[in-house]
């Protein structure tokens, strides 16, 4: 129940900014002098945008002079220091003479003085900034509102720039105008066929040809296929597609350029087709404009006929189709300027005959590509093509170097400095730590008792079997006793059965025996001794192997290894490239493949070796993936201040020869090879 109001309350808003903006058109054309004609007009431009203050300035003999202001000091202008900021900001204004909106909020270098939105706009004289039209805004004022209140500065600057040109609307019908735009219009012309993106024909009309028609804005709208769509407007760098007053232009631009005429609206939209009506009403209520030229303009004709039609004499009958349109309008008054119909038609023939090249221009396939080698093309010449064929010529040369130059091929690996001879020491049995008689990291001797077990399993297992003996071995000779009793007393049948009975003792006796010498040989084991005199390079046993520590049986105790015997390298070769080192294999024999390692502790000295082992299953390494073991064997003899277990080494393995660019980019043609190979 409430959109009523509100509707009533903008549109009397709106009617109020009409009002004001005629006022400030008619004031230009009186004949009044400076001091009072300036706060007239900044009255009614503060008063229509709601600013909270406002000012002109003049350029007057070098130096900005204040015009005319309202309510400068209620935003702090006339404090010590600002003023000096300020005109700063204006003398940006006038040596671009662009008009433009600033504030706190932008993230830009620009001091400025107040806290306020800026909106500024240069005022004119033939063409050359004389004065700057300056609007302080509240700081909260909404973003999407910048482009209206630049929008209508820049109009109500156009009206200050013709009073003080001394041009009223009458003035412009003398012979000096039309002189004007024929001397602007080559320029204009020239600009639109300086480029072939259509994106550009549409800036330069969108923005020149408003200056051209003198009109408050103008746009441009295209028809691509059944898309059409607003591609530049006046006075903005970007079109927003979703903008109310975007969407209905283009709607209307749509009905304009399928009848393929112009249209015209001063105030009224009687006596129009259906079609267009709707479409003219929505627009007019979002742009407030009081008066809508839409001119649509077409593709090119072929300048040169068809051989076909030279010959036949035929005439084509193809109608020319409108490919866009030009959208014109004032804001102030409802009557077109003098001659802008013709102006507008001209204009469109020139914009349409632009954007039809470069639409023709685009539609080259792969244009872009062409575009960028042809721009490498034109690059080359003179001197740049002399140092470009050597370029090329040396890349040719290397290219041909590393296919066919032969080098030395190495494959790499990782390992570690070991002792030849070594034996893991693992538990017997089941059972607990009776004594540990070493410490770890020290060498002992052969036969050297290491440690002892006991195990009460064992214990419970011997005396069990010597109980199960004993029981069996006093059946026995009780059963022998009986039998010679039957016997004597010629009991037969029961001799018979003492005699079964004692046969299952003695299997029973045999039985327990056995588990008896089973039991005791596990228990000997029970006592670890060395195998060999050696080092045991674990260190701490006692925090592992303590008194009474329980362990299973096979697990892993400690190493003992012969570190005054021979020593090997114990290396980890991923499985890819396992490959090389089989085709060198069978190249040189199994047993020839030779290389050269280093110590991690001496990188600087490279010792020979060779392989004279190779694992013959894989296995997972948690950083390098899939391994294969190789054991590789020192060709002399190992430096004794290097000898320490579980030194690591770096080896590399001769592969014979491969080509020098396989030799340094192996990898990358490995890594293709893998993905590609199908």
């Amino acid at each position: 129940m409430s959109q009523g109001p509100t509707d009533e309350n903008l549109k009397k808003a709106r009617e109020r900014v009409m009002q004001l903006a005629r006022e400030i058109e008619g004031l230009s054309r009186e004949p009044i002098p400076p001091n009072e004609f300036f706060p007239q007009f900044l009255d009614r431009v503060v008063a229509a945008v709601g600013a909270q203050a406002g000012a002109v300035w003049l350029l007057h003999e070098q130096s900005i002079a204040l015009a005319a202001e309202v309510r400068l000091a209620e935003v702090g202008l006339n404090e010590p220091g600002v003023r000096q900021i300020n005109d700063q900001v204006l003398g940006n204004v006038l040596s671009t003479g662009e008009a433009c909106t600033l504030s706190q909020d932008d993230g830009t270098d620009t001091k400025l003085p107040t806290h306020h939105m800026l909106v500024l706009c240069a005022v004119h004289k033939e063409k050359k900034c004389v004065g700057v039209v300056q609007l302080f805004q509240r700081p909260d004022a909404p973003e999407e509102a910048r482009a209206g209140y630049l929008q209508f500065l820049e109009q109500m600057s156009g009206y200050a720039s013709r009073y003080i040109e001394g041009k009223t609307r009458k003035n412009q019908e003398t012979e000096e105008a039309p002189k004007g735009f024929w001397q602007d219009l080559e320029p204009f012309t020239l600009r639109l066929t300086q480029t072939l993106n259509s994106e550009e024909v549409a800036e330069i009309a969108a923005s020149d040809g408003r200056l051209l028609l003198e009109c408050d804005r103008l746009s441009i709208v295209t028809k691509k296929g059944a898309k059409v769509e607003v591609k530049s407007v006046s006075g903005q760098t970007s079109v927003n597609p979703r903008a109310n007053l975007i969407r209905s232009m283009a709607e209307l631009g749509k009905q304009v350029i399928a009848m393929g005429e112009p249209l015209m609206y001063s105030g009224r939209i009687d006596d129009l087709a259906p079609q267009i009506e709707k479409p003219l009403a929505n627009f007019i209520q979002e742009s407030t404009s009081r008066m809508v030229y839409m001119v649509p303009y077409f593709e090119n004709l072929r300048v040169v006929k068809a051989d076909k039609e030279v010959e036949t004499g035929r005439k084509s009958n193809k109608r020319r189709q409108a490919i866009g349109c030009l959208v014109v309008e004032q804001v102030a008054e409802s009557e077109p300027g003098p001659a802008l119909v013709q102006r507008a038609e001209l204009l469109a023939d020139h914009i349409g005959a632009s954007m039809h090249n470069a639409r023709s221009h685009e539609r080259i396939f792969g244009i872009s590509v062409w575009r960028r080698i042809g721009r490498t093309l034109e690059w080359f010449h003179g001197r740049r093509l002399a140092i470009a064929a050597a370029i090329a010529a040396a890349i040719v040369l290397a290219s041909l170097a590393l296919v066919f130059v032969p080098a030395d091929f190495k494959i790499e690996a990782e390992g570690k400095l070991m002792p030849k001879k070594q034996i893991a020491i693992f538990s017997p049995e089941k059972g607990n730590v009776d004594q540990l008689l070493i410490k770890g990291g020290e060498e002992v001797e052969e036969g050297q008792t290491l440690l002892t077990f006991t195990s009460n399993d064992l214990d419970d297992m011997v005396l069990a079997a010597e109980a199960e003996y004993n029981v069996a071995v006093a059946e026995i000779a009780k059963l022998t006793v009986l039998i010679e009793d039957a016997q004597a007393a010629r009991k037969f049948d029961e001799a018979e059965r003492y005699e079964g009975e004692k046969a299952t003792a003695k299997i029973r006796a045999e039985g327990a025996e056995k588990r008896l010498a089973n039991a005791q040989k596990r228990a000997s084991r029970l006592k670890v001794t060395a195998d060999f005199g050696g080092l045991i390079p674990s260190i701490n046993l006692r925090q592992t192997l303590g008194q009474n520590r329980p362990v299973e049986a096979g697990q892993h105790l400690f190493d003992l290894m012969d570190h005054k015997g021979a020593w090997h390298l114990e290396v980890q070769l991923p499985d890819k490239r396992m490959g090389h080192l089989m085709r060198a294999q069978a190249e040189v024999g199994k047993d020839g493949v030779e290389g050269e390692y280093a110590l991690a502790s001496a990188p600087e000295t490279q010792h020979p070796c060779k392989l004279y082992l190779v694992s013959s299953r894989t296995s997972v390494h948690g950083e390098s993936g899939t391994i294969v073991q190789l054991y590789i064997e020192p060709t002399s003899d190992v430096p004794e201040e290097h000898k320490r277990i579980g030194a690591e080494v770096r080896v590399k393995l001769n592969c014979g020869t491969r080509s020098l660019g396989y030799k340094w980019f192996g990898d990358v043609v490995e890594f293709y090879h893998k993905y590609t190979w199908w």
